[in-house]
């Protein structure tokens, strides 16, 4: 993703014209008019050193007392007019009144009528009104300012010969102006113009001339503006060299130091986005932060300097990945916010960058908040702008992509429709001929094809096409972007193809794909995505009535390269594997002379190798968990899994549904992030690892289910066989980085998933039953002591059966109210919450059915073959089953599967086997608790919160408080009511064994890694107690509505608080399915505990499974065997 808008350098003002000096000489007594103009002269300058905006204020009043005090025909009137003409143009730079500027350029008129062409004085003038229109077109964006102001200028250097003292000044600002033009209509003429006369402008002024430094950050400038339309790398090394030699002969105290910093830090930071010599970016940093260290809050470029200095915090938060970095660009770029006043020329791009950096922050962390503050910035810039600006079509562009990206996450239409409003706009105002015009067009272009798959309306995706047909055309053969931009419209022709059948839109979309791979260099980072929807297309004609003879051979060809390709993004590597699997397995007969080619387990063990690549490590959690790679590798997993039952493979299928299994909270299990273990032992290492990664990222098109749209950028791109080289690079680099961190002993299986004999461990308490649901088969491997997987098929239940049965559950959690915020014994009506559908009698109960269907056609198969295993025993009985679903099974309450009757149960698990669940084998692999009588075992924690502000009463929450601690004696503390905070709680979790909490909580549907326990001073999150590591923690007991609830679209991730309660440490985890009623609670819990201090003092293994098992026998005695909403939701994970 490029940079956005406004991330440019900030080159110094054209021109800040001096006041004209009094030619009084030190006479005894003074006129009133020359007096004044020397206290205002005195006055200005203390201005521009110091940003004194009270002598600003002094200047001026005195060159109106002044200009009142001189006759019109006076000699020295002309000089006063320009002087107050000089100061109204600073006052209205600094604090943004419209007002000053416009009584500028009038009195600048007014010297200029009075000043014939053969005077002295006109040419400087000519250069200040044209200087004041200047800083108006910068205000309002009036194309016809900006050419008044180059025609003055012009003239001012017409007028005088080289010789002239102010012949370099006067060429330094026409080249400015020219500069700006070219910004504005793309006009290389404009840019080369800006180069000769900045350059006429140097070689005219000796070293010793205080202006040389300006003119060298000018004539830098130029070239490295030249540098990013062409690419040139002579330009940007030139670029540097000048802005350097400007700082060098410039003392700390002159008052253009801070604006030449600022410009050379900006060039050093290009470079380094070119070179990534990361001692370019340490020198961008430090010379930003000496530009602001030199200037005073009240200066009028303060906020430019900050904002310079937060982009370069923010490039090197990109490349090392160091959320300081980034933090202190917000800073920076808020605080530039804050100084400028609306009417201040740059306040616009302050505000566009300080939405680029909330936005980062947003694609690191995932926090929505920061994305609606970005929008409100963007918004505002937008707002500040007047339409004819050559930025507002930037800005509105920014503003765009922002509400299209909300809109991806949350799904709200008025984001959508205003993205596309403000995206129509910012096409309108672009120019014809703009740079940035086919880029604007394009994300139009993609977010109607967006609208079309929402609205299914052909005339959106008609839009669409026709809009990137025209892209195309604007874009020409050398273009870096031709290649997406033809990937683009084949995207969107295919999906015409797919809703219209129209040939001619499947051979146009070959066609542009075809052309699209064919630009890209062979070690280009995007060549994998584009090589993808060439196989796809060719694919896609294979399946059609038009199919040709070697659609199988072109299809397998471009997936097979594109899997294979080292440089490109691993979620498009993976994508991949899945499309040659899909055709393996649809057409094996079409490939028996295809070549070359990958056998289906080999493809899917290629596939499984790239999947630690594909979340990516930099990512925080909630990243992760918003991205679109988990879903993919959800389906490759399930396939690769059923492939391998298939064969006959049960270990590797076995070995291949765990690394596909909980992938985050691996992660997050094993070291946090792989990342962050490595920084602590190696860390330069890891930083290494995360700048090679990154740059890797952002080589490639982020892959994504959309098309990518484009921020603004305004800088160079390199060329497509620059940008392959440089992946090429990175992608050895990587590979060379990964292999010396798997030399190191502690660091061997460093990104490896575990394997067979790994997982073993996990069955110790018992055999251990994974569930694989396909479409096309239901299978059960079974893992025992023996150390043999057993295969159990379950032919008679599918993936369809299952999505039937959580629909069926859903509707009675929904008509009951069972999802619902609540625990709360006044909300849970005991005579019909628990039992009978609404007008239903209790045989027509839904619930029969479905803990039945999970009875006859799951679990008692695969019972009948587990209480046969020689290893199956247990000191109590019954013996210990956990079971790991996939899928929609990950929902349905297996432990309470059976048939009931009314009153009573016939034949269910419970008579059978003890149940437990564990999102992942490796979490299982933990040393059991082993309980003594002596010591102070258990140390108890116990959080009860009956009054909870904000929440619903739960008042029985204070009686199963006191349930616990008179059952687990005195080593138990309680945080009662408003002792019950977050960072109470949290503190008490790493000092206590046990740890009960009686609470709200709730599952977050919208983001589920923001699921959290209600206490007293705010919610405590999954996300936050995913930041805690508690290696003496034993049990939990989440004795709150919701805790294992987990999120339907990331079944495989197992992202709900009893998960993550076991996945900080606790060994055991009690937590609820869905609602609970208050009275429910308080039975459980007694007989729960009372089990488990029986262990306790027996001594030996803990075991909370048959604690719980043995509390749920007992709650369904007391409301009976049908109540079974309120005794089901009770379940145990881990140990």
């Amino acid at each position: 993703m490029s940079t956005p808008d406004g991330a440019e350098p900030h080159p110094p003002a054209s021109a800040e014209s001096s006041l004209a000096t009094s030619s009084t000489p030190n006479p005894s007594y003074l006129p009133l008019h020359a007096e004044m103009r020397i206290v205002a002269e005195r006055a200005y300058e203390q201005y521009k050193t110091r940003g004194d905006l009270n002598a600003l204020e002094t200047s001026i009043q005195c060159c109106r007392v002044a200009m009142g005090a001189t006759e019109d025909d006076h000699p020295e009137k002309v000089d006063i007019i320009a002087s107050l003409a000089v100061v109204l143009c600073a006052r209205s730079k600094c604090v943004g009144e419209p007002q000053d500027l416009e009584e500028a350029i009038s009195l600048h008129q007014l010297a200029n009528a009075l000043t014939p062409d053969d005077s002295p004085d006109k040419q400087s003038w000519l250069s200040n009104l044209a200087a004041s229109i200047f800083s108006r077109f910068e205000r309002e964006g009036r194309a016809e300012d900006l050419e008044e102001a180059i025609g003055l200028w012009t003239h001012a250097v017409e007028l005088v010969p080289d010789s002239h003292v102010h012949k370099p000044t006067l060429l330094n600002n026409l080249g400015s102006s020219h500069l700006t033009r070219f910004k504005q209509l793309g006009k290389l003429e404009d840019l080369e113009s800006a180069i000769a006369l900045h350059a006429r402008a140097v070689e005219l002024t000796p070293d010793d001339h205080p202006d040389k430094p300006s003119w060298l950050s000018n004539s830098g400038n130029e070239h490295q503006t030249r540098f990013e339309q062409l690419g040139k790398l002579e330009d940007l090394e030139s670029a540097v060299a000048l802005h350097a030699r400007a700082v060098e002969l410039t003392p700390d105290g002159h008052p253009d130091k801070p604006s030449l910093l600022n410009n050379s830090g900006s060039s050093h930071l290009t470079r380094f986005e070119q070179l990534g010599k990361l001692e370019d970016l340490e020198s961008a940093i430090a010379l930003h932060a000496r530009a602001v260290e030199l200037t005073p809050d009240g200066h009028p470029d303060k906020p430019t300097w900050l904002s310079g200095s937060g982009n370069s915090h923010q490039t090197r938060f990109e490349q090392l990945g160091k959320l300081e970095d980034l933090e202190s660009a917000i800073a920076l770029h808020a605080r530039a916010v804050e100084l400028a006043p609306d009417g201040h020329p740059d306040k616009p791009s302050l505000l566009n960058s300080s939405g680029n950096s909330l936005k980062t922050r947003y694609e690191r962390l995932g926090l929505l908040k920061d994305l609606g503050s970005a929008i409100k910035l963007y918004a505002r810039a937008a707002e500040l702008t007047p339409d004819g600006h050559p930025k507002k079509p930037g800005w509105l562009n920014n503003l765009a992509y922002s509400l299209f990206r909300r809109y991806e996450r949350a799904r709200d239409l008025e984001d959508f429709e205003n993205a596309i409003a403000h995206q129509s706009r910012a096409v309108d105002l672009t120019p014809e001929g703009h740079p940035e015009k086919p880029s604007r067009i394009n994300n139009l272009g993609i977010m109607l094809k967006t609208k079309f798959e929402q609205s299914g309306s052909l005339d959106n995706l008609d839009q669409a096409i026709t809009h990137l047909t025209n892209v195309v055309g604007l874009t020409p053969e050398g273009h870096p972007d031709k290649p997406s931009r033809l990937y683009n419209l084949s995207n969107s022709l295919r999906e015409r193809f797919n809703e219209a059948s129209n040939v001619p839109d499947l051979e146009e979309a070959i066609r542009c794909s075809t052309h699209s791979v064919e630009l890209l260099p062979k070690n280009h980072a995007d060549r994998a995505s584009r090589l993808r929807l060439l196989g796809g297309l060719f694919d896609t004609r294979l399946r059609s009535p038009h199919a040709q003879a070697d659609d199988a051979t072109h299809a397998t060809e471009a997936i097979l390269e594109a899997m294979q390709h080292p440089n490109s993004h691993p979620l498009e590597r993976l994508r991949a594997c899945s499309q040659y699997t899909d055709l393996l397995s649809e057409f094996p007969h079409l490939f028996n002379t295809t070549s070359p080619r990958l056998a289906l387990l080999d493809a899917y063990k290629y596939a499984l190798g790239l999947m630690p690549r594909c979340i990516w490590l930099g990512n925080n959690v909630r990243g992760r968990y918003a991205s679109n790679e988990l879903p993919v590798i959800g389906t490759v997993v399930n396939n690769a899994v059923t492939a391998a039952i298939t064969a006959g493979e049960y270990g590797l299928a076995l070995e291949w549904l765990e690394t596909g299994r909980a992938v985050v909270w691996s992660q997050v299990l094993q070291l946090r992030t792989p990342l962050d273990d490595l920084r602590r032992h190696h860390p330069q290492l890891a930083d290494d690892l995360y700048r090679v990664s990154q740059a890797l990222q952002h080589a490639a098109s982020y892959p994504s289910s959309s098309l990518p749209l484009s921020t603004e950028a305004h800088k160079a791109q390199p060329s497509l066989e620059g940008q392959a080289q440089s992946s090429h690079i990175y992608a050895l680099e990587y590979e060379k980085l990964v292999t010396q961190i798997r030399e190191l002993d502690e660091f061997k299986n460093f990104l490896l998933p575990k394997t067979l004999s790994q997982l073993t461990g996990a069955c110790a308490s018992g055999p251990v039953v994974v569930l694989n649901l396909h479409n096309t088969r239901c299978d059960a491997l079974v893992l025992s002591h023996s150390d043999h997987i057993t295969h159990v098929p379950l032919p008679e239940f599918s993936r369809t059966h299952a999505v039937k049965l959580l629909g069926d559950l859903w509707y009675i959690l929904d008509t009951r109210n069972l999802r619902g915020r609540f625990r709360d014994s006044e909300q849970y009506d005991d005579d019909n919450r628990g039992q009978d559908m609404p007008g239903n009698g209790v045989r027509n109960d839904p619930m029969f059915r479905v803990l039945g269907d999970l009875w006859n056609f799951v679990v008692k198969p695969i019972l009948d073959v587990v209480i046969t295993l020689p290893t199956v025993t247990s000191t109590t009985g019954l013996p210990h089953i956990t079971w790991c679903p996939t899928g929609p099974l990950a929902f349905l309450p297996l432990h309470a599967a059976g048939i009931y009757r009314v009153g009573r149960s016939v034949e269910t698990i419970m008579d059978f086997a003890v149940s437990s669940y564990t999102p992942t084998l490796e979490a299982l692999l933990k040393p059991h608790v082993q309980t003594s009588i002596t010591g102070d075992y258990p140390r108890g924690l116990v959080v009860s919160q009956p009054a909870t502000p904000g929440q619903k009463r739960i008042p029985q929450t204070t009686t199963e408080a006191g349930i616990v601690v008179s059952l687990t004696g005195l080593s138990t503390d309680t945080l009662h009511d408003s002792d019950g905070t977050v960072n109470g709680v949290l503190d008490g979790m790493e000092t206590h064994n046990w740890v009960h909490l009686a609470c709200h909580g709730l599952q977050d549907k919208a983001d589920p890694i923001n699921s959290y326990f209600a206490l007293y001073d705010g919610k405590l999150t999954l996300s936050t107690l995913m930041s805690k590591h508690l290696p003496s923690a034993d049990l939990a007991v989440l004795s709150a509505c919701q805790t294992a609830t987990g999120d339907a679209k990331l079944s495989e991730e197992a992202v709900h608080l009893a998960a993550g309660m076991l996945n900080v440490g606790f060994k055991s985890v009690i937590g609820t399915m869905w609602s609970i009623s208050d009275r429910s609670g308080p039975i459980v819990m007694a007989k729960f505990y009372k089990v488990l201090m029986e262990q306790v003092r027996v001594g030996g293994e803990l075991q909370p499974a048959y604690a719980l098992h043995e509390a749920m026998k007992a709650l369904r005695a007391e409301l009976g065997v049908n109540k079974f909403m309120e005794w089901i939701p009770f379940i145990h994970f881990g140990l």
